[in-house]
């Protein structure tokens, strides 16, 4: 049987190497960006309470049975929209139940086209009901726009009904409409976290680069002197063999 060549060896393990450097090689497809979100910069909301003696303090004020909540920070996603509003500040009532109460820490919270009215809750006397839903409020005709990376809110007469809770812990009367509006700067840049990793996808080539290249040469070294060495023994058996001599012809 004929010896392979040793050309004929690496060759094969050299085309492998060279492909799996390739694969690892080969650069993915940007990473897709984090969903846009926008940080609210201006929130108001004016809701006609339908309540009188209403008590407020920080960023609340009461005319007349009219609340107006200033200041609102949170987040928004500008699909349907969906976020929470924020707002400092506390409203001090007697209740329909006639128990002083104090509303604090109110919070909007916007799902598409419906909204709650969400507060920290204390009568007096018991203990602390945290961000209790009050108020239902129906938020289909606000209208959202966009210009560059700022988003709009903008509702008025924004139906609001009270809640099973809020029918029990409120004062007595109807509740009115709310106007909102709001301002948010919104950022479509990728996630830290993805740009982190993209920066590290695109690092990696250029370290990989010099180690499988040392490593194919290393190879290529060993398999080369695997082949000199065979090739001598096949060499030295043969010199060792004594040569045949064939019989004189008559």
């Amino acid at each position: 049987m004929q010896a392979r060549h040793p050309r004929s060896v690496t060759r094969p393990l050299v085309t492998g190497l060279i492909g799996a450097a390739a694969v690892v090689l080969v650069p993915t497809g940007p990473a897709n960006a984090a969903a846009p979100s926008c940080v609210v910069s201006e929130a108001t909301a004016v809701w006609d309470s339908g309540a009188d003696e209403l008590r407020t303090d920080g960023a609340i004020s009461a005319e007349g049975g009219i609340l107006t909540f200033d200041g609102g920070a949170g987040v928004l996603e500008p699909v349907r929209p969906s976020g929470s509003l924020s707002f400092d500040g506390t409203v001090a009532y007697t209740s329909a139940a006639g128990v002083e109460t104090t509303l604090s820490a109110p919070t909007l919270v916007i799902d598409g086209g419906s909204g709650t009215l969400l507060f920290d809750v204390q009568p007096e006397g018991t203990e602390l009901i945290p961000q209790a839903a009050l108020a239902e409020v129906d938020l289909r005709a606000v209208a959202v726009s966009e210009s560059g990376d700022t988003m709009n809110l903008d509702g008025v007469d924004a139906q609001t009904d009270a809640t099973a809770d809020g029918s029990d812990l409120l004062w007595a009367g109807t509740l009115g409409d709310l106007d909102l509006t709001v301002t948010a700067d919104c950022t479509t840049i990728a996630d830290t976290a993805v740009v982190e990793e993209e920066e590290q996808d695109a690092a990696a080539p250029g370290i990989l680069v010099p180690l499988i290249v040392v490593g194919i040469a290393a190879t290529v070294t060993v398999v080369l002197a695997v082949g000199s060495v065979q090739r001598r023994k096949r060499n030295s058996a043969r010199a060792a063999q004594p040569e045949t001599v064939g019989d004189p012809l008559p």
